[in-house]
């Protein structure tokens, strides 16, 4: 039988993962309960047959003298039995469950473990679908959870009660038993096969889910690329292509489920039929009394009951073994224990800081990119004590030398040694340990500021009571020397202030100087800097560079960049070019050589005004453009000179120290600028209006209704009801037939029994009703299944197409996480498939056998009915209270469930900044303490499952003794006859069944409330979480003829601009600022951190919403603007490049409107300079992108080009040039220079070249433009400019 087939999915069962040796306690009770809990219906059956036993001794005798004491003793039994079975049945259950928590955890760990030990960093670069399948693999680890405990735990003890009734059954009359039995290898047959088509297509649903949740996650990850480019309508369709995928799959496996179902209730029906004709003949003949067939009747009755409640456990035991291979593949799938602690021949000491560090002969490709070599036999040394640098355009491998050295990749050739000894001979943690990697794209968790800066450091500090002086002065030195000093001053709370989601979000700039700050705690022999500035402003990056090389006097340090000014005359370096060292030797040596390739660098660079042109570039008129995704963050005051100290006073001391900790309630005085390099929220201050705990949770009746409004196939739903209606109704209609067919083995008065004829009638009767039965349940588990699964795909697209309308300060709520939102949307949301096909049909079902078996039962006889109606008020007020305690066990299970999977979130997209901070150990921790909490919470919600379960066990249990004893007696005094007592017996045990039925729903509707409570959270809230489109907004685009000898008309007009971010309504980032722009123009926008730069680009795209009035764009308010049109004639290239995991042609064409041809690909390639690498690509422009793996100059000049293809009438250039190496950042210039064909190019630059590219410059301080002019002229002034220019230089 199917109950069996859970056992094996290939070659892992849903328990592998129980411990013997660690849960044989737990076991113990476990199956000792579930063995006695099992036996409970066969011992019901043997007592029930007593019972009835004395009523064909009433009938042989005909008087009730001493039969009554019987009837008592005999219905208490039962009673006695129901109030036996509670503390058993509740040890079971909770220990059924803690096994499958215990399996949870135990699995979980293991996950965990594998992603921060075990995956190789090749295996996160190869997984295209990586986050989908977290969000999968989540949602697995619960079905295994539920598999191996509720459901295994019912199952089990049906699988115990089976046995128990067949051996009852058998004690009592085997040949009966066996008649009974006879159909059951047909029923084995069906179950076989609807089983294995219910796992190829739950597999099949669970493949299409990882993709959904892989394209929900990303596009809300990046979110603001989705909205500047215009391309909601696009991640809508092809989410909704995936969904509808899904729900095929569904409805496919649900036909099988129902199916199943149904003939599985037909055949166990129809089974009684030949055995009552048998058990008749028996009786006839003297071989069996009416005890002997009722308890062999009862028991399977039971039987027949038992198999059907297990099939839907079945099903959830079959989804178990899908999800314990999910998992099993996850975990083996490239899975590699580190060799390294079983490989190292010798350990030794190894003093790093004196050690120097070689290259010999360095070849490498990575994994997922074999044909494609990144170094080719690179030779270098890195003398200890001494800076060295490495520059090189992008995409030389430059990157790649760290990635080598900290052996995140191996398969190599040539050798890599430290003081002679290969690293393959030294222990990975070791080299961790001795080595810090900053890297370009550093990365923040969802912590507060001080853990992100003691993050990597020892656990001593970590850990420590952060009072000591000796960690204030280690926190306070890091800081200064990572000029946060001021910056941490106007936060909140301080060092103590969350950063992240919920909390503030930084700069790119801001976000460096923390991990700088990070490596200075770690202070290690050997420091690497990659590109590890390139974020900060010129004042910043400047005096930085000054900290560092204070910090580092005497220590290995390399530093990978394309700023050729930080390199001073006697610092070595390296220049490599296509993975190649094409030069070195000491800045002076190479300088002094004009034909080197660094001289010439060096010059681009520094001497942009008598440069040459790099690259031919024609500038047709076209209009092209970008538009890319943007980073909220808080922005410091600028520094002055009073940072040109890297310390303070003595006396400064503890007064920075204590200004730094202290809790700030009141920032409304604190001067708080907005923008850095990046764009920027100003800072969080206000709480999110949502509270940390999510939304209230709906009613099950309002959660109804609103499915009932929204639902899509409404008659279908109405047709399944109906269907549902009717299969409840053939509950009593079969209890009435089935009573006749007792009554007609029951001898009468005179000795006999019914007659062939009666019996046939009957029988045929039965038959009619079981097919029926079948059919409609069938039907009604089909048609309700297929409702719920279009309700929840209608929610899951509605809830898309509402996340790709929220504005952007939504994304940064407490409770809108990406990893939760995918989780909540395609896992938790199945939960809600329940409340259709399960609560909605046991409802109609309870509400028509209640009404018409009560009613029915009450005409056939009214006093026992009204005996058994007294006792529905104990299992309403019973079940209210269960519901309300699980209810709330369950919401908070859910919410420390979605706790933990943040945290593994957080690993899972960070790996690589936690192993190069040796972090593994924090995160566990972190890890564990969410687990603990956790644990505690699953053990309160077994200990409330087990209780609700069992007691609703005892009370049917009591409510079925008083029925038996008050029955009988009627009969008894002559008030009933027998049939009259069966037939309204058999009617009111149907109706309470159907009760308890419904109450048995309670866990599975606790957990879709909650689902349903988040989602309609996410649908319902304020207007103004969305971004706001008018109606009759302009759509006509702006006409680049208009301003043909019109220089002189703005095609930007900004007056009296007054701005605050709504999180700090009184920290103005603009003040009645006016500011025009002109077509033709390349326009610098200039100006220290902190003066509103970028968050102009936010106004202008209508990210943020200003006054109307204040911006006009080709004359047009900007409020009057249809977004999609707005956005369409602007493009913006950010400082971040944001590409996805698809081919190069793919990401170009990204949100682009109309067809364009390869050719002018290649041409946007070209104008960009990297049309070499995509040619030399694999596939060219059909090469899928592992973002991970491309440099940052790479996918800088691929977001540039995307730009261009746009052909946008408006271009803006945000620190587009960052990451870019000289070389690029001159072709980059040279285009600025020339005039982007745009009508409108506005460049936001620290960069003295780019601005002498720009043919007017616009100068922002104090929330103004406080000069206007070409770079020339201003500079000539020595103003503004001519100080911001000068930091750069000094």
């Amino acid at each position: 039988m199917n109950f069996l087939s859970f056992k094996t999915t290939k070659h892992y069962h849903i328990f592998r993962y129980v411990n013997i040796r660690n849960d044989y306690r737990l076991l113990m009770i476990m199956i000792i309960g579930t063995v006695a809990t099992g036996l409970v219906p066969a011992i019901t059956s043997i007592l029930t047959g007593r019972v009835f036993d004395l009523l064909s001794v009433f009938v042989a005798n005909g008087s009730h003298q001493g039969l009554y004491s019987q009837l008592v003793q005999r219905s208490m039994a039962v009673m006695a039995l129901g109030a036996a079975s509670v503390p058993v049945m509740w040890l079971s259950l909770t220990s059924w469950m803690h096994i499958g928590e215990r399996q949870g955890f135990r699995i979980r760990s293991q996950i965990l473990e594998a992603y921060l030990e075990e995956k190789p960093m090749e295996w996160y670069d190869n997984n295209e679908k990586l986050l989908g399948d977290f969000t999968q693999i989540n949602r697995c680890v619960e079905e295994l959870r539920s598999s191996s405990a509720e459901a295994s735990a019912i199952t089990f003890q049906n699988l115990v009660a089976i046995c128990a009734l067949l051996g009852t059954s058998f004690y009592y009359s085997w040949s009966l038993t066996l008649i009974i039995l006879c159909s059951s290898p047909i029923i084995t047959f069906f179950a076989v096969v609807f089983s294995r088509m219910i796992h190829v297509y739950s597999e099949k649903e669970n493949s299409e889910t990882s993709k959904a949740a892989q394209l929900l996650t990303w596009s809300m990850n990046a979110a603001q690329l989705v909205r500047l480019y215009c391309t909601q309508r696009l991640e809508r369709k092809k989410f909704k292509e995936i969904i509808l995928n899904c729900n095929t799959f569904f409805i496919k496996s649900c036909f099988f489920v129902a199916a199943n179902a149904g003939i599985l209730r037909f055949l166990t029906l129809t089974m009684f039929v030949q055995g009552f004709w048998f058990g008749s003949a028996m009786i006839k003949k003297g071989k069996l009394n009416i005890n002997d067939v009722i308890t062999c009747f009862h028991s399977c009755i039971m039987l027949g009951s038992t198999l059907n409640n297990t099939l839907h456990q079945i099903v959830v035991l079959q989804k178990g073994g899908v999800a314990m291979e999910k998992i099993m593949t996850l975990l083996k799938d490239g899975s590699k224990r580190n060799p390294l602690n079983k490989t190292v021949a010798h350990q030794f000491p190894l003093d790093y800081a004196t050690s120097d560090l070689t290259f010999a002969n360095v070849s490498f490709s990575y994994p997922s990119r074999p044909s494609e070599a990144v170094l080719k036999n690179v030779s270098l040394n890195f003398s200890a004590g001494q800076f060295t640098f490495i520059v090189g355009k992008s995409g030389s491998g430059k990157s790649t030398l760290s990635n080598l050295l900290l052996r995140f990749y191996d398969g190599y050739n040539g050798s890599i040694s430290i003081n002679g000894h290969n690293i393959q001979t030294i222990d990975q943690k070791l080299l961790i340990e001795n080595i810090t990697v900053v890297e370009q794209r550093c990365t923040l968790f969802n912590d507060t500021l001080r853990k992100n800066i003691l993050l990597g450091s020892t656990d001593s500090v970590r850990n420590a009571d952060c009072s000591t002086n000796e960690n204030r002065h280690l926190i306070k030195d890091a800081c200064q020397m990572a000029l946060l000093d001021r910056f941490i001053l106007d936060l909140p709370d301080g060092l103590e202030t969350l950063i992240g989601t919920g909390g503030v979000t930084l700069s790119g700039g801001q976000q460096q100087r923390v991990a700088i700050a990070r490596a200075f705690i770690r202070d290690t022999p050997i420091l690497f800097l990659d590109e590890a500035v390139s974020a900060l402003d010129i004042v910043h990056r400047n005096l930085l560079m000054k900290a560092i090389r204070h910090w580092r006097k005497g220590k290995t340090t390399i530093i990978l960049t394309h700023e050729l000014s930080q390199i001073e005359s006697d610092d070595y370096l390296y220049l490599m070019k296509e993975g190649e060292v094409v030069e070195s030797g000491t800045q002076s040596e190479l300088l002094a050589d004009p034909t080197t390739t660094f001289s010439t660098w060096y010059h681009l660079q520094n001497d942009y005004s008598d440069a040459k042109t790099i690259v031919d570039t024609e500038t047709e008129e076209k209009s092209i453009h970008t538009v890319e995704s943007f980073n909220s963050q808080l922005e410091t005051p600028k520094l002055g000179s009073c940072l040109s100290n890297l310390g303070y006073d003595e006396t400064d001391q503890l007064s920075f120290y204590e200004a730094i900790y202290q809790k700030r309630s009141n920032v409304r005085t604190r001067r708080v600028k907005v923008e850095e390099e990046n764009i920027g929220y100003a800072l969080k201050q206000q709480k999110n209006t949502e509270s940390s705990t999510g939304p209230q949770l709906l009613s099950i009746i309002q959660i109804i209704k609103r499915m009932i409004k929204s639902i899509r196939y409404k008659k279908i739903l109405i047709l399944g009801l109906l269907c549902s209606l009717i299969a409840g109704a053939t509950n009593p209609v079969f209890s009435y037939t089935f009573s006749f067919l007792l009554e007609g083995i029951v001898p009468s008065t005179d000795g006999k029994t019914g007659s062939s004829h009666y019996l046939a009638k009957w029988s045929l009767l039965v038959l009619g009703v079981a097919a029926a039965d079948g059919i409609f349940n069938f039907a009604k588990g089909f048609l309700l299944d297929c409702c719920s699964e279009y309700w929840v795909m209608d929610l899951r697209n509605e809830v898309m197409e509402k996340l790709t309308r929220k504005n952007m300060d939504w994304f940064s709520g407490e409770n809108n996480k990406a990893s939760e939102i995918s989780a909540l949307v395609l896992n938790d949301l199945r939960d809600l498939r329940s409340l259709v096909s399960e609560f909605l049909s046991a409802m109609t079902s309870f509400v028509t056998v209640s009404t018409i078996g009560l009613i029915w039962a009450l005409v056939s006889g009214w006093k026992l009915s009204l005996v058994c109606i007294s006792m529905f008020p104990l299992i309403i007020i019973f079940s209210a209270i269960y519901g309300g305690i699980l209810q709330k066990c369950e919401t908070d299970y859910k919410t420390s469930v979605a706790q933990l999977e943040n945290c593994l979130y957080q690993i899972v997209t960070n790996i690589k900044t936690i192993k190069c901070l040796q972090a593994e150990f924090h995160f566990q921790l972190t890890y564990h303490d969410l687990k603990i909490k956790m644990q505690q919470i699953a053990s309160k919600r077994a200990i409330a499952t087990g209780f609700g379960i069992s007691m609703t066990n005892m009370i049917v249990m009591c409510i079925q003794a008083i029925i038996y004893y008050y029955g009988l007696k009627l009969v008894m005094i002559h008030e009933y006859t027998s049939k009259e007592m069966f037939t309204t017996f058999t009617l009111l045990l149907f109706t309470i069944m159907s009760c308890t039925s419904l109450v048995s729903q309670i866990p599975d509707i606790s957990r879709g409330q909650r689902a349903a409570s988040w989602i309609y959270r996410i649908l319902d809230e304020k207007h103004n979480t969305l971004e706001v489109e008018n109606n009759n907004a302009r759509t006509v685009g702006i006409a680049g003829h208009t301003y043909h000898g019109k220089e002189k008309k703005p095609i930007v007009s900004i007056q009296n601009l007054t701005f605050a971010y709504p999180s700090a309504p009184t920290a103005f980032v603009y003040k009645n600022m006016n500011f025009d722009m002109f077509c033709g123009q390349t326009l610098g926008i200039i100006g220290e951190s902190g003066t509103g730069k970028s968050t102009l680009v936010l106004l202008l795209t209508k990210l943020y919403n200003c006054e109307v009035g204040k911006i006009k764009i080709d004359g047009t308010d900007v409020n009057d603007w249809n977004l999609t049109s707005l956005r369409k004639e602007i493009s913006v290239v950010e400082q971040k490049p944001l590409l996805f995991n698809g081919t190069i042609r793919d990401n170009l064409t990204y949100g682009l409107q109309d067809e364009i041809l390869e050719i002018e690909m290649y041409d946007a390639l070209k104008y960009v300079g990297i049309h070499d690498f995509v040619i030399s690509s694999p596939q060219g422009l059909d090469t899928r992108i592992d973002t991970t793996l491309l440099s940052g100059g790479q996918a800088q000049r691929l977001c540039i080009a995307r730009a261009l293809l746009r052909k946008s009438k408006i271009l803006i250039l945000d620190e587009c040039t960052s990451a870019l190496d000289s070389v690029s950042s001159s072709i980059i210039n040279e285009i600025v220079k020339k005039g982007p064909p745009a009508l409108l190019t506005m460049v936001i630059t620290h960069s003295e070249q780019m601005m002498r590219s720009c043919n007017s410059i616009a100068v922002l301080k104090d929330g103004k433009v406080v000069e206007r002019g070409n770079f020339d002229t201003l500079y000539n002034n020595r103003g503004e400019l001519f100080q911001i220019v000068s930091n750069q230089s000094s």
